[in-house]
């Protein structure tokens, strides 16, 4: 014997949501009633740019990302559709601030055990950003490819370390990141800081020279690069047309050899070259041309 449909009737909803959008109903609710209400059309809730795949977009005005937040209920319905800002900026600067806080107390630990009395060791800076990454303080930690949100071509950051922070640069030594997308290795970013030999032609053509069989790195004898790791992502990137950032270490002061890190951009890989290097040996060489379009570079 089937039982008759119990038939719900209007039941008082207490209105303290934006105008133009309905109330949600909880999982948890004792009852089993759904609400379809009344959203704002799609032209008065759509942010002003829509670019990135995983957050929803960014603005190029203000740099703000918009965060699709969806409520349903048991039935999987959308109850209720608000976008809610993020300033991807700020949480970049936040994160920049409170790894430099970290660093100045590891260096101060540093000093105190090794005697060290100026400067800090590359092992207080990795600690630092460890640190960091346990307390979840890194931002944009998913590798992309393309531009990385709350970083503007020109900014400058003090360590090699911070690029790992902010999500630019996933590599505390090597030169080359990369990420797997499509069965494929496809490179995320380069920094030339003078560790091989590059040659930057001018602001928008740079000559880079690929990874291993430098001596000079790490007190390794010298070979032949092997198209492998960084090379193979490079040349896959060329071949795939997909942008790579570039981030330039520029010397401030060649007493005391500190150098700071400078984000200039996306390039495409147009070339990959292999000649005899200083060492007799077989380097690669990746010619990168600066994407039009992007703020001017000051070198």
């Amino acid at each position: 014997m089937h039982k008759k449909p119990r038939v719900l009737k209007d039941f008082p909803v207490k209105r303290d949501f934006p105008p133009g959008f309905g109330p949600s109903v909880s999982a948890s609710s004792k009852s089993n009633a759904s609400f379809l209400v009344k959203r704002k059309s799609r032209e008065e809730t759509k942010p002003l740019v829509f670019s990135d795949d995983k957050c929803g977009g960014t603005s190029k005005r203000t740099n703000m990302m918009y965060r699709n937040e969806e409520i349903v209920n048991k039935k999987g319905s959308v109850v209720s559709k608000y976008l809610k800002p993020i300033d991807n900026r700020k949480k970049v600067e936040e994160s920049l601030i409170l790894f430099r806080e970290l660093l100045s107390k590891r260096m101060g630990e540093s000093k105190a055990e090794s005697g060290i009395k100026n400067g800090a060791t590359r092992l207080a800076y990795v600690a630092a950003a460890i640190d960091l990454r346990w307390e979840r303080k890194w931002v944009n930690v998913d590798k992309r490819i393309g531009a990385v949100p709350g970083v503007e071509v020109g900014d400058k950051f003090e360590c090699a370390a911070e690029l790992n922070v902010v999500g630019l640069h996933r590599q505390f030594q090597g030169g080359i990141d990369y990420m797997v997308k499509g069965g494929q290795k496809l490179a995320t970013s380069i920094v030339a800081s003078g560790r091989y030999v590059n040659a930057i032609i001018s602001s928008e053509v740079l000559i880079y020279s690929g990874q291993g069989g430098n001596p000079s790195v790490g007190r390794s004898e010298p070979k032949d690069q092997k198209l492998e790791r960084g090379n193979l992502a490079l040349k896959n990137s060329m071949e795939a047309r997909t942008p790579v950032r570039v981030i330039r270490g520029s010397e401030v002061s060649k007493a005391s050899k500190t150098i700071v890190y400078i984000y200039d951009g996306l390039y495409l890989v147009d070339k990959c070259m292999q000649e005899r290097g200083a060492f007799g040996k077989l380097v690669f060489k990746f010619e990168l041309r600066r994407i039009p379009g992007q703020p001017k570079l000051t070198m």
